[in-house]
């Protein structure tokens, strides 16, 4: 019994040798390796760099990949936030590009909706070409294409024969007509009653005609193609002039091909008129110059 309890002191004792030992040993072990502690931290702040610069490079890679780009040079060199910043101003850069495009798209978008406004005239002087006239007004505007200007409902609601007989209230007889045909020896179109050529601002010439002699409403307003942009505009500003004027007696003569019938038509001051006649003299004698044709 004694013996047992002499072994557990030795045993006892033998453990804290032995404990007393292993401490001493850790404790010189320390000692040694004191010197490089400072190294093994050293050493993890160098994994903590390196994954700092992994992350850095990502970022960079991300950035890369929306089309942004960084400037070469160390990650290391980088603040921590630096790489989320220029990732953070890309983003802002790309919503701002974004928005300057949308922008610029409506700045055009507008300019191309005035490019298509008709265009204005500070004024608007209209003159009609007289029959003697016409010789000059083909040499000088015989080469153009004419073009017809927009139907306007303030012409083509009203006949014909009103529509006549305020344009020689507004600007006196026609430039030519089958009369004058005869009369001037000038060629126009074979199914026209009257031809009112006109110049605006000494520049800009226009052609106003009947559709369908008498029988019709409203007239063909025609333009130079040079001019196409103005033709709307031209054509109110005729509109209102005509809802001006006061109309005026005239006669005219029209031959209707398709019922192979001449007829006389006219306002006499109170009344229209438009009867059946014999084919005039003039007319059967086709005595007319062709070089004097304008319609192309």
């Amino acid at each position: 019994m004694g013996k047992g309890i002499v072994k557990r002191e030795k045993g006892k004792g033998w453990i804290q040798g032995g404990g007393l030992i292993s401490f001493l040993l850790v404790f010189q072990f320390s000692l040694l390796t004191f010197p490089f502690a400072s190294e093994a931290r050293a050493q993890e702040d160098v994994v903590q760099l390196l994954v700092r610069q992994r992350s850095e490079v990502r970022a960079a890679e991300l950035l890369r990949q929306m089309g942004g780009r960084v400037a070469a040079r160390p990650p290391a060199d980088l603040a921590p936030a630096s790489i989320y910043l220029l990732w953070h101003d890309r983003v802002l850069a790309r919503r701002q590009a974004v928005a300057d495009s949308l922008a610029e798209a409506a700045r055009r978008a507008r300019e191309d909706s005035l490019a298509h406004l008709p265009p204005t005239l500070p004024e608007i002087r209209w003159s009609k070409v007289e029959p003697d006239e016409q010789g000059p007004f083909i040499g000088e505007y015989g080469e153009v294409f004419w073009v017809a200007a927009p139907r306007l409902a303030a012409l083509d609601t009203v006949a014909t024969p009103r529509l006549r007989a305020l344009l020689n209230g507004a600007f006196g007889a026609p430039t030519r007509n089958a009369a004058a045909a005869e009369q001037e020896g000038y060629a126009g179109s074979e199914f026209v009653q009257f031809e009112y050529w006109l110049v605006v601002n000494d520049t800009i010439p226009l052609l106003v005609l009947d559709r369908d002699g008498p029988f019709g409403r409203g007239v063909i307003v025609a333009g130079s193609e040079a001019h196409r942009r103005y033709l709307p505009l031209l054509t109110a500003d005729l509109a209102r002039r005509l809802g001006d004027a006061r109309p005026t007696a005239y006669v005219d003569y029209y031959h209707a091909y398709d019922r192979r019938q001449w007829f006389q038509t006219g306002f006499d001051g109170a009344a229209y008129y438009t009867h059946e006649t014999r084919t005039p003299r003039w007319a059967s004698a086709r005595r007319r110059n062709e070089r004097w044709r304008i319609f192309r």
